[in-house]
């Protein structure tokens, strides 16, 4: 991809037309790229081409004659006045006719026109592909926000599904839950709302609890930005009875029997995991 972009900006280096973080950026792609190198010295042949576009055309011979005769004139004009004869000096180099000054100034015009106009294409077309980058990002995020939502419906609605609502405990008051397992297939989906987000190194842990029978763990997740969650687990099978669900805080591998904070625990009674 770098390659590609570089490849772009070959033409606006030639002519002077990137910014310095763009300069940078292709003079290190040009230290290891001899395909760029030989490429950029193509175009920088082209720029140098399009500056002397205008041939030179030398000055008709009758501007010339006419040039003398008026010198001439006046140096008989001078004579007849006071006696005197003035020198003039030659002209360094003749004098051109008017047409080439127009053409070289129509074509740098047309060479300024040119390169503007090559300009905005080309940072039309870089904003064009970031735009298109974001749209195609946020699009795959909401494909896959949308297939999880079916299946937690799916799981939530499946004949034989028991739900169980978790609310926060002291060290998370505002957070809350609701577990959904489907007793037939054993999938469980935890969707978890207003969590702290985990500190470095840590993670949220699920946990099925069973009366009289130490908590069996689940998997880890964590957070979004805003504190949501949507964790899809298997019920373990030495987990059939649960009857509570808990979430802790535990380190981001996973622990066989908590040792964390309890953030998350649902109403019915039961033991608790710590």
């Amino acid at each position: 991809m770098v390659h590609e972009t570089c490849k772009e900006m070959l033409a606006l280096h030639a002519l002077s037309a990137l910014d310095g973080g763009e300069e940078r950026e292709l003079q290190e792609h040009l230290k290891t790229c001899a395909i760029c190198r030989l490429e950029s010295e193509q175009w920088q042949a082209t720029a140098a081409a399009l500056a002397y576009v205008a041939t030179p055309v030398e000055p008709p011979a009758e501007l010339r004659e006419r040039i003398l005769e008026r010198i001439r004139t006046e140096d008989q004009t001078v004579r007849s006045e006071s006696g005197k004869v003035l020198e003039f000096s030659r002209p360094a180099r003749p004098t051109r006719a008017p047409l080439p000054r127009f053409a070289a100034i129509a074509a740098s015009i047309i060479f300024i026109a040119l390169s503007a106009g090559l300009i905005v294409l080309w940072r039309e077309n870089r904003s064009a592909q970031r735009e298109l980058a974001r749209l195609s990002q946020i699009l795959t995020e909401q494909t896959q926000e949308l297939a999880l939502e079916n299946k937690i419906v799916q799981t939530l609605t499946a004949p034989g599904t028991r739900s169980a609502e978790l609310a926060g405990t002291k060290d998370a008051p505002n957070a809350r839950g609701v577990l959904a397992v489907d007793q037939q297939s054993g999938r469980a989906v935890l969707v978890a709302r207003g969590l702290p987000a985990p500190p470095s190194g840590k993670a949220y842990q699920l946990w099925f609890i069973a009366s009289g029978k130490p908590p069996v763990p689940g998997k880890v997740f964590s957070t979004d930005a805003a504190g949501n969650a949507v964790l899809e687990d298997q019920l373990p099978a030495s987990a059939g009875n649960a009857s509570v669900f808990a979430v802790t805080l535990e380190p981001k591998e996973g622990v066989p029997a908590p040792t964390g904070h309890m953030y998350l625990l649902s109403p019915a009674k039961g033991p608790s995991p710590s």
